[in-house]
């Protein structure tokens, strides 16, 4: 008789293995009225409920469940019921900032963001593509419509010049990148040549950009402090498909997954964090709220205890001398 939830096999080692499921316990099996409610209850200590990775590697038993987990596992959902994502429009009274991410054979991409007078960051326009000589990508940050010998065509930024400042990938400063044509020159000095001056970005930091944007800049999706214009489908791609680094399920079952994206389709991201970083978060906006009825919210308004002049358990005794007579 097989029981549900209950597993068992000898390993290559001769070692006899059972594995029990939650399922095994009749009161906590899907599909019944104790199962069902069992696991509402215990689901909602999860972020995603029973949709959450860590729900899937420790109730499910999926060891390499967190293993390529998604940075915003919520942006499908996103996409159809937030407002994060915003029409094309036209951007009166904003502040206008760029971002690049360099590659040749993979995507350079430029990032146009623009600031409302309440500080809500909207990435308005963007260039994608690879193969694209550094001169050419200039002209087209400048607002010039390129044509390359292999037929594609590029439209001009259209914000070009508006910029307050544009932000690089710190990259295009070393000496020994590769160009395309011409003297192994550095590439912001190809772009300062054909009139793009760049700052320099900071490189890293992608899990603290991520948790930036679903700690505060998204936290209320309905009321998103970054937004995203339809028009760049290559950037809502790619934040879509980022994800952690994963591991086998032989190892994740022996170490913890790492605390690092997957280093593959993320040209859009990186510029775009290249210029967020300028724009942390405020400090307390940073700062957890302790929850009701928390050790830590108890810290937070527990009153000291007023001083008490008594010793508990002993006597005081006086310091005065005692006279004693003898007979």
């Amino acid at each position: 008789m097989s029981i549900p939830g209950f597993e068992s096999r000898i390993t290559k080692g001769g070692i006899y293995v059972r594995r029990y499921h939650h399922s095994a316990d009749a009161r906590k099996r899907p599909g019944t009225v104790d199962g069902d409610l069992w696991i509402r209850e215990e689901s909602q200590a999860y972020p995603l409920g029973t949709q959450d990775p860590r729900w899937a590697k420790e109730m499910d038993i999926k060891y390499g469940a967190l293993g390529g987990q998604f940075i915003f596992p919520t942006w499908t959902k996103w996409k159809s019921e937030s407002r994060i994502f915003v029409a094309p429009f036209d951007p009166i009274g904003y502040r206008f900032y760029g971002a690049f991410d360099y590659g040749f054979n993979n995507p350079s991409c430029y990032l146009v963001i623009g600031a409302s007078p309440d500080n809500v960051y909207t990435i308005l326009w963007e260039f994608y593509a690879d193969h694209v000589p550094s001169s050419s990508v200039a002209d087209i940050i400048r607002g010039k419509r390129v044509f390359l010998e292999d037929g594609r065509e590029f439209e001009g930024n259209p914000f070009a010049g508006r910029e307050e400042w544009m932000v690089a990938d710190p990259s295009i400063w070393a000496e020994d990148l590769p160009q395309h044509r011409g003297p192994n020159k550095c590439t912001a000095q190809i772009f300062r040549e054909n009139g793009v001056y760049f700052i320099e970005g900071e490189r890293g930091g992608d899990t603290t950009v991520a948790n930036w944007l679903l700690g505060y800049y998204w936290l209320d999706p309905q009321n998103p402090l970054v937004r995203v214009s339809t028009r760049c489908s290559k950037f809502i791609w790619e934040i879509g498909n980022l994800r952690n680094k994963e591991l086998s399920e032989t190892v994740s079952f022996k170490k913890n997954n790492p605390e690092e994206m997957l280093d593959k389709d993320n040209h859009a991201w990186d510029a775009f964090k290249y210029f967020i970083k300028k724009f942390p978060p405020p400090p307390s906006a940073l700062t957890p709220k302790a929850e009701a009825n928390s050790f830590e919210w108890w810290r937070q308004n527990s009153k000291p205890e007023p001083k008490n002049n008594f010793t508990i358990g002993k006597r005081r005794q006086s310091n005065a001398k005692r006279t004693y007579r003898i007979s």
